[in-house]
């Protein structure tokens, strides 16, 4: 039997805002206004978002409205 693993990718604001090709400011911004979707995880004070739920939103064509 192989056992296989997978990896979830988890980003901070900034790995967010960057993968978003946007300012943190903005994103920021654009989370506090609720057109980012809410955060997968959080680890102590930091907001973590799963690679795949920045991607599935840029892929909608942006922020959630």
């Amino acid at each position: 039997m192989i056992e296989t693993t997978s990896r979830v990718e988890y980003l901070n604001r900034v790995e967010a805002a960057e993968r978003c090709r946007i300012p943190v400011s903005s994103f920021d911004k654009l989370r506090r206004d609720g057109l980012v979707p809410e955060p997968d995880a959080r680890m102590g004070k930091h907001l973590l978002w799963r690679a795949d739920t920045i991607d599935e939103l840029l892929a909608r064509g942006g922020t959630d409205t």
